[in-house]
């Protein structure tokens, strides 16, 4: 196990924290629905306590008695506006509501649309006329003259006395528009005269012409209508349609509104975050009392941590709303007159769920950071821990031995166990390895004296004669095997021998130039069927250490050159200084080492020479050369020449 992943597996663990505000949502969802419920009843009670206080009071809900009755197809129903329009003539301020929409035809390509409204006793009137032509009053022209008409626009109403009035809407252009009413002088003249509480405004559309009005309630009665007078041309006769008779424009529909008193009726019962809408019983809104974007008395708005917390815990497609709705009947109870509709905002319990989830989520999120911390902290000290025992462990074997020490060992936890345990057994190795290092000379010491006896009585047995020529035979063999025998004792005490040389050697200041060339000068006469050439530096180049091991490394790397080299082949030797430390090389022609052969040739009893003569190898010269180079604070390593022609052995020895 890597640290790394022994960090993720604590911060899984340290996440694992997280399922507490998981359950603690799933609480405020169950609380909330509970909440909901309550409110629900609640509203629902206050909904019926309102509707009862309406019971009857038909003069209350409508303008007019008789408003209360279904619906005919010239009736309006105005809707109950927000805000005021501005009269532009153009739809933007109104509701996009496509039910509101009265539609009417004239027989033909042509008709228009109505839609009504109430705002503050005014009533709104919005009309959109399908006429492919349009044809406007001519400038200046008196408005009753036949000959200078055009499209007009006629309102017939009701007074609140039960009077029926007419007025008309003419318009020489675009713009504001006000409406006239015709009065009859003393000798039957008539006159148009401004009526200048009407007004509004004439603009046209890509399918005709819209019109726009603002008419005060103060004015209307029970009924109410429109008609128009569609023109091809001025002077033309007109085409009239609309909710007017067109013979006396006798008003035929109502207009069904909301009575003036009822909204401020309403609003005694209003409180913040409640909406309470009156309607008819087909359920269109005659009054409305709208306290939904006051804040409540349960606290202040919620702050960001409530809000970030709500968008986990809310469902998106939830209502924030809870709506109640009750019946308002007549006075024998037998029929509704309308119907009360009571929405209050979700504010109430969601500030009553938002503290409880905000205290719980807090705490919970507080609880998981510190723990993912400490689970850090506890990780990294952890891996500390562990990355102090696998360097120990790596570090273990050294070239002087078994490495005995092993951090954490007085812990006492089970990484101290581990630690102990790996000391005990570094120790018991430790130990095993003192005693193979030293066996090798113990047994050469304990097989000298009977190899001694073996070689003088073979003397002794050739120096009395009498030998017959068939033991002769066995004699010289028994000789050669013992002689065979005496150089693998010398071979075995030998590396045991240079490493207690080199741990008593003194080390001294020489001239390493005339060490190398004095010894390649003996090596001629020791190895006739070679050849061997220098390459040294001209001045000389003085190291710490000694020389007695300098010319022992250089007698082990040209006994291996002599080794893998043809006869007659030359070996070179090289020296040169570097900044920092001396490199001699010995270079000789033969096979090339193998890729996986140079990361072993200076190990200890390893060899790779298949036997070329009858002297025993046991793999220990390069491991020499391996310890004196290092005594001397280099290295030895071994690569390849050019073409593969041969091997070439460098050591690298420290400078002063």
């Amino acid at each position: 196990m890597n640290t790394g992943s022994l960090r993720l597996k604590l911060l899984l663990l340290g996440l694992a924290t997280l399922v507490l505000p998981w359950e603690g949502t799933r609480y405020a969802r169950e609380m909330e629905s509970a909440l909901r419920e309550g409110e629900q009843d609640s509203l629902g009670a206050v909904a019926q306590s309102i509707a009862s206080s309406l019971q009857g009071r038909t003069d209350l809900l409508y303008r007019d008695a008789g408003s209360a009755q279904p619906t005919g197809a010239f009736d309006l129903e105005p809707l109950v506006l927000t805000t005021q329009p501005f009269l532009d003539g153009y739809p933007d301020e109104w509701p996009p509501d496509k039910q509101a929409w009265r539609h009417y035809d004239n027989g033909t390509q042509g008709g228009f649309g109505i839609l009504t409204g109430v705002f503050e006793r005014m009533l709104y009137v919005l009309l959109d006329v399908r006429d492919d032509k349009l044809v406007f009053d001519a400038p200046g022209a008196n408005p009753l003259d036949s000959n200078a008409m055009g499209d007009r626009v006629w309102l017939g109403f009701s007074a609140p006395d039960g009077s029926e009035h007419h007025v008309f809407i003419a318009a020489t252009g675009p713009g504001s528009v006000t409406a006239r009413r015709i009065e009859s002088g003393e000798y039957g003249q008539q006159t148009a005269v401004t009526e200048p509480r009407i007004n509004g405004a004439w603009q046209p559309s890509p399918n005709g012409y819209r019109v726009e009005l603002r008419i005060p309630l103060s004015m209307l009665g029970e009924r109410f209508g429109v008609l128009l007078d569609d023109r091809d041309r001025r002077g033309a006769l007109p085409s009239s349609y609309g909710m007017l008779s067109t013979e006396d424009l006798h008003t035929q529909g109502r207009l069904l509104a909301a009575s003036p008193d009822l909204s401020s009726y309403l609003v005694q019962f209003l409180q913040p975050g409640l909406r309470l809408a009156v309607g008819t019983p087909a359920g269109r809104t005659l009054a409305q009392a709208d306290a939904l974007a006051q804040a409540t008395a349960l606290g202040p708005e919620p702050g960001i941590l409530a809000r970030l917390y709500r968008r986990f815990v809310d469902d998106p497609r939830a209502h924030r709303t809870i709506d109640a709705t009750a019946l308002i009947y007549d006075r024998k109870h037998a029929a509704p007159i309308g119907q009360l509709r009571v929405t209050q905002t979700g504010e109430r319990w969601l500030t009553l769920r938002d503290r409880a989830l905000t205290r719980m989520l807090n705490i919970t999120l507080v609880t998981t950071i510190v723990a993912v911390v400490l689970m850090f902290v506890f990780a990294a000290r952890l891996a500390v821990r562990l990355s102090r025992l696998r360097s120990a462990s790596e570090s273990a074997l050294t070239r002087e031995g078994l490495n005995t020490k092993f951090p954490e060992t007085a812990a006492p936890d089970e990484l101290g166990d581990v630690a102990r345990g790996f000391s005990t057994l570094l120790g018991r190795l430790n130990e095993y390895t003192g005693y193979l290092r030293t066996l090798a000379g113990k047994l050469a010491h304990e097989i000298r004296t009977p190899l001694t006896i073996v070689r003088s009585s073979l003397e002794n047995l050739e120096s009395e004669g009498g030998v017959s020529q068939g033991a002769q035979v066995y004699l010289d063999r028994a000789r050669q095997g013992s002689e065979r025998l005496n150089a693998i004792l010398i071979a075995m005490g030998a590396a045991t021998r240079v490493e207690e040389a080199i741990a008593s050697s003194e080390r001294t200041r020489f001239d390493i130039v005339s060490v190398v060339a004095s010894a390649v000068a003996s090596y001629g006469n020791a190895f006739p069927q070679r050849q061997f050439a220098t390459d040294l530096p001209q001045q000389p180049i003085e190291i710490q250490g000694a020389p007695d091991l300098i010319v022992q490394l250089l007698d082990k790397l040209i006994d291996n050159a002599v080794d893998f080299s043809p006869p007659g082949a030359t070996i070179m030797v090289r020296l040169h200084a570097e900044p920092r430390e001396v490199v001699l090389a010995v270079d000789n022609p033969g096979p090339p080492l193998a890729p996986w052969i140079r990361g072993r040739l200076f190990e200890s009893l390893w060899q790779s020479r298949t036997d070329r003569d009858s002297r025993p190898h046991f793999g220990l010269g390069l491991y020499i050369v391996r310890l004196i180079a290092e005594f001397h604070g280099g290295n030895a390593t071994a690569a390849n020449l050019a073409g593969d022609a041969g091997a070439s052995f460098v050591v690298r020895l420290a400078r002063p």
